[in-house]
């Protein structure tokens, strides 16, 4: 069975013989973990606005102007449209359309799958993408008395992204994945009422869409979100990957979605990874696999893209790896506790 099987199976609770696994992340200290089910693919960026290397600021296609002290995403601290809405008027998003975008997508996907890989590709973000066009003040602020306004930005994101989704649809894509995180580490970042009335109907839409083609929605989101997960799963979303699973509780997500949703997580980077103990990397490795696993699929494993960024050791991310690797295989086994 080939790993996108496999990761197909676990999506959609149908007996895989295994957990899907992606350890092949950013190089830490020089070391490797070359192991992965997946394959990312993409549009091209526009080469103009690269940061080159060793820059420390620059301004991106979006228009944002981004600073970074360690790592090239780095922090957005000039915002396009921060001096007001009427700017939306005039405002030019990337040209998607542009054929040099996908040039060579259809052979990556086409080399990914002769792999046996199952392929994804990013769309833009509902929360962070307009959090970087308008600046994070002035969002919340739009969360409460520019609705009106934000709908429309929130519509031509959407729209945008509908025209990269059948791109990647006729390039025989699996699945697109967003990158939004959408809480604090003790609540979501807008109230539920606020999510469902924005941002819910516009999340459905895109996720429609992509089921329309056979394709799977991924969903990266940090933060404690509880209050969201109801209409994630309602809206139709099939992977959520969390980065730090332990902020909802591993096993308050596997009483209330287990079977419901796959999860798609790497051992809680905040925590438990956080404190260098390797027991407790190991024990929750096998708690996730168990309690969100169990359930004819529901849970893979991500280990973190950029291990050195958070402190990871190679001895954290080996007995990560080790631990997913010991417990991956179906029939389960069964978890007992550390005690």
């Amino acid at each position: 069975m080939t790993s996108r099987e496999i990761v197909k199976r676990c999506i959609e609770f149908r007996d895989p013989p295994r957990i899907g696994v992606h350890f092949r992340v950013d190089p830490l200290h020089g070391k490797v973990w070359d192991e992965t089910d997946f394959a990312g693919v993409g549009y091209a960026s526009d080469p103009t606005y690269d940061p080159k290397p060793g820059q420390t600021e620059w301004v991106t296609e979006w228009g944002v102007r981004r600073k970074t002290l360690t790592t090239q995403l780095g922090e957005a601290v000039g915002f396009p449209l921060a001096e007001g809405w009427h700017l939306l008027d005039t405002y030019e998003f990337p040209d998607f359309e542009a054929p040099w975008r996908w040039a060579h997508l259809h052979d990556a996907v086409d080399r990914a799958h002769a792999e046996g890989r199952y392929v994804y590709g990013a769309i833009g973000s509902l929360m962070l993408l307009p959090m970087d066009l308008r600046g994070m003040e002035n969002w919340f602020m739009d969360n409460a008395a520019e609705q009106d306004n934000l709908a429309r930005l929130l519509d031509r994101i959407v729209d945008t992204s509908a025209s990269m989704i059948k791109r990647y649809a006729a390039a025989g894509v699996d699945a697109v994945i967003t990158y939004d995180d959408m809480g604090t580490n003790d609540r979501p970042l807008v109230s539920p009422a606020t999510f469902r009335e924005l941002y819910y109907p516009r999340y459905k839409a895109t996720i429609d869409l992509l089921h329309e083609h056979g394709m799977h929605f991924l969903h990266h989101c940090c933060g404690q979100v509880r209050k969201y997960m109801d209409m994630f799963v309602e809206a139709g979303c099939d992977v959520l990957q969390l980065d730090q699973p332990t902020l909802m509780g591993i096993e308050w997500l596997a009483e209330h979605y287990g079977g419901r949703i796959c999860f798609w997580n790497p051992v809680d980077i905040q925590t438990t990874m956080g404190s260098g103990d390797l027991d407790a990397i190991e024990d929750e490795a096998h708690r996730q696999v168990w309690y969100l696993g169990g359930y004819g699929g529901g849970f893979m494993v991500k280990a973190y893209q950029q291990p050195e960024s958070i402190g990871i050791t190679i001895e954290q991310a080996q007995r990560q790896y080790d631990a997913f690797k010991r417990y991956a295989s179906y029939p389960l086994t069964p978890y007992r506790g550390t005690g």
